[in-house]
């Protein structure tokens, strides 16, 4: 009779796969990357070129400095009055070209008369010794300030008025203030184009006639399409007169409109 041994039943575990090496490595590498970004993001890095740009800006402001240096009085000068006018809204150049408003008359003078000591009467009392220059053109041409405008591109029109300018009127400037200022000119001719194109001071600052008296006089032309007088000075020198600036003497005029 043979007997066999009987073993207890059971489940035996197979043997772990060997570990794959290879993936260790990369998730070891993607942790290592990791890190060094981390680290990155901490580290402050120099940028490249730094010094140069430096440099580039030292640069700028000594050519500004000598740029200063070398500018003339009169441009300096006028160029402190243009920068501190930047933060002013210059409202004459948004007017429509050719707006043909007519001269506004000047207000007459009044003088106060003690009578008695007691009460006070007023006296208005007008000034005829001179009127705008403008006013005397439309009255010698029997004509509005819009046709005026048309015929000064009449060359016969316009030699007919430059004559009449220059022996029947006494000239003088009306713009500047107090009146005792003013000063004579003389009619030499008229610019064919207006005051807006025209440049001043012989195109020495680029600026034109109009924007001259903008920020020299703070004038501020209300007739900018019109021509400007022109009076001629030693060898090549021009100076140039909006004619709304000027008035003419009446006691000069001779026949006509006295």
């Amino acid at each position: 009779m043979e007997f066999y041994n009987i073993m207890p039943w059971g489940v035996i575990k197979d043997d772990e796969p060997p570990s794959n090496t290879n993936h260790t490595t990369n998730q070891a590498n993607q942790e290592a990357k990791e890190a060094d970004k981390t680290n990155e993001k901490d580290v402050i890095t120099p940028a490249f070129g730094l010094l140069n740009i430096v440099d580039d800006l030292i640069e700028e402001k000594e050519d500004e400095a000598e740029d200063e240096k070398n500018l003339d009085t009169s441009e300096k000068s006028l160029r402190m009055i243009i920068d501190e006018d930047e933060d002013k809204p210059l409202d004459w150049t948004a007017e429509p070209e050719n707006p043909f408003r007519e001269p506004t008359p000047q207000p007459p003078t009044t003088t106060v008369r003690p009578i008695n000591e007691t009460t006070t009467k007023q006296h208005v009392r007008t000034y005829k010794g001179s009127i705008p220059l403008l006013d005397y053109l439309c009255e010698i041409k029997n004509c509005s300030l819009k046709e005026l405008h048309v015929l000064f591109h009449n060359l016969e029109v316009r030699r007919e008025l430059i004559e009449n300018l220059q022996q029947n009127v006494q000239i003088r400037t009306s713009h500047l203030k107090p009146s005792c200022k003013n000063f004579n000119v003389y009619c030499h001719d008229l610019t064919a184009q207006s005051a807006s194109n025209v440049l001043a001071m012989g195109g020495y600052l680029g600026i034109t006639v109009r924007g001259y008296y903008y920020v020299k006089h703070k004038l501020k032309l209300c007739h900018p399409y019109l021509p400007c007088l022109i009076q001629f000075g030693g060898g090549h020198h021009r100076s140039f007169y909006p004619l709304e600036c000027l008035s003419v003497i009446r006691h000069k005029m001779k026949g006509g409109c006295s």
